[in-house]
């Protein structure tokens, strides 16, 4: 027996509303189950770096700023995560764009080149790079020392050993035949004529050796004031040397860094600003690397993260260091994601959910105290 159905009579404009509202339904149903989806019972890999205070690692636990928070994100998204370490932001990066990890959560830059490798969350950390220099005392001796090992001094010595022994050659070759204060035997009569220049230079004038012919007097009145002039050239080098020497240890912005040794890491941000600017740079693999050479004096400075080289001068330099000069070349720290992730969206409105609730702050105070 077949059973029929009275039909029901809905009129042909009414039918089309009905036929978009049912549609409309099924899209937003289907939307948010694929949200749910997305990040619902997930189990993420998460790539990090040991970058304090933002990240610490110790025997593969991780701890710090960025941790903690990724943390609360993971809490908020209900999301279970597992945490690994990387060597360098690079492998990191590599890492999220190969697909071997999901996440990268440190102090990532955010870059237009990185941008085309992977994806980046809303900013949850505002940074920029400054200057770390050794606030050791340097006592008196020790820029005695340096001085004398100065380039600028040394060479101003060559140059006027270089000139006294022409003008002493010039005054042995004219006066050897007729003045027997210059005798003929070359060792004999230089060192007394190089005697000579050397007295008539300083303006002492001892007057125990005088040329007798008009050609040495013609060399040695020319040579005294050539020596007025030599006297100043090497004051102002001593000058000189004495203040590169002071500007050395006076170092507060990126152009009293210029032509000096200047330390920082591989494949950073950082790097990318030294670039362009006339400093000597030094790369290290790692920050801990260039804490010990700025320590031992093999550079002058180091360009870096700001709060990361204020973390190491306020508690692991133990006073040797210091951070000088005002924050440059502004940045903002992300969390890498692989292109089009689905955890993009769910991340940002994590972020925002947690300042707006207070969370963020409280994360901030317990790694870098208020503001």
């Amino acid at each position: 027996m077949i059973m029929t159905y009275p039909k029901l009579f809905i009129p042909s404009k009414k039918r089309h509303i009905l036929l978009k509202i049912v549609t409309l339904g099924f899209l937003l149903l289907g939307n948010c189950g694929i949200t749910s989806a997305q990040v619902d019972s997930s189990r993420v890999r998460v790539a990090t770096k040991s970058f304090p205070p933002f990240v610490f690692e110790d025997s593969g636990k991780y701890a710090g700023f960025s941790i903690d928070l990724w943390n609360e994100i993971a809490k908020e998204l209900d999301l279970d995560s597992e945490i690994y370490g990387e060597k360098t932001i690079s492998d990191l990066l590599s890492s999220i764009s190969d697909g071997k990890s999901d996440i990268g959560m440190a102090g990532i830059t955010m870059t237009t080149q990185r941008e085309e490798n992977v994806d980046f969350s809303y900013p949850f950390f505002e940074s920029g790079l400054q200057i770390l220099v050794s606030s050791k005392n340097v006592y008196p001796w020790e820029m005695v020392i340096s001085f004398l090992f100065s380039p600028i001094l040394w060479s101003t010595i060559i140059f006027l050993i270089i000139v006294i022994s022409i003008a002493a050659h010039l005054m042995w070759i004219l006066e050897r035949k007729n003045n027997p204060e210059f005798p003929e035997k070359y060792i004999e009569g230089i060192w007394e004529a190089f005697w000579w220049a050397v007295v008539t230079v300083v303006t002492v004038g001892y007057g125990d050796k005088t040329p007798k012919g008009v050609a040495g007097r013609v060399v040695a009145t020319v040579w005294m004031f050539t020596g007025v002039m030599l006297i100043s050239y090497f004051t102002a080098s001593v000058t000189s040397a004495l203040t590169v020497e002071k500007l050395d240890n006076n170092i507060t912005t990126i152009q009293d860094l210029h032509n000096k040794l200047v330390g920082t890491v591989r494949d950073t941000t950082a790097e990318e600003f030294l670039g362009s600017t006339k400093v000597n740079m030094v790369l290290f693999d790692s920050i801990e690397q260039a804490y010990i050479a700025l320590e031992e004096g093999k550079i002058k400075a180091i360009v870096y993260d700001a709060p990361v080289l204020r973390y190491y001068a306020k508690t692991e330099s133990n006073g040797t260091a210091k951070v000088v000069g005002a924050v440059f070349g502004k940045q903002s720290y992300g969390i890498a994601l692989k292109s089009n992730s689905p955890y993009r969206e769910s991340i940002n409105q994590a972020i925002l959910l947690l300042k707006e609730n207070g969370t963020y702050d409280r994360i901030y105070e317990q790694w870098f105290g208020a503001d």
